[in-house]
């Protein structure tokens, strides 16, 4: 089992993880990475293409990360096939404060679809470089701006909560 530092563990607990014990940490840390990290080069793509389709599909993929807890399409994908190649345990269900985090990545590709369509492009750009920015943190540290607002919004006692 890998080591995981302090700063890891506290923001998996942070994203609603607090349940697993730390070999569970260690083993779902890179994982975990995976979804972000693919969402984030996609949205890249439709902001390089300047595409509302592209922007709007996006949001529906970031939606079934908010709706589904064990369903997000990019988890799906990683679940049914990636771990294979890796021979890597499944991906837990996805916590409220994760859940909350693709809600508000969902508003805003949707606003920058809706901005592309509407030939707002420099609000279209603004809108989905928020999410970019937010996917890299995520990606490359584990710490989820989403979570920390729920955790503002709604504290941490309904986090524990977090199936």
């Amino acid at each position: 089992m890998a080591k995981l530092s302090a700063f890891t563990k506290n923001n998996l607990n942070k994203q609603g993880f607090e349940t697993l014990d730390d070999e569970a940490k260690s083993c779902y840390a890179l994982p975990l990475r995976f979804s972000p990290g693919v969402g984030t080069i996609l949205i890249v793509i439709g902001l390089a293409f300047q595409s509302p389709i592209w922007l709007g599909a996006m949001a529906l993929v970031a939606l079934s990360g908010a709706l589904f807890p064990k369903g997000m399409l990019i988890d799906l994908v990683y679940n049914l096939s990636v771990r294979h190649l890796f021979h890597a345990p499944p991906l837990p269900p996805t916590p409220k404060p994760r859940r909350f985090s693709y809600l508000l990545s969902t508003s805003l590709l949707a606003g920058s679809a809706l901005s592309f369509y509407f030939g707002l492009s420099w609000l279209g750009f603004i809108l989905g470089v928020m999410v970019v920015i937010g996917g890299i943190i995520l990606t490359t540290s584990l710490w989820c701006l989403g979570s920390w607002y729920y955790r503002l919004f709604f504290g941490n006692a309904r986090a524990k909560n977090s199936s």
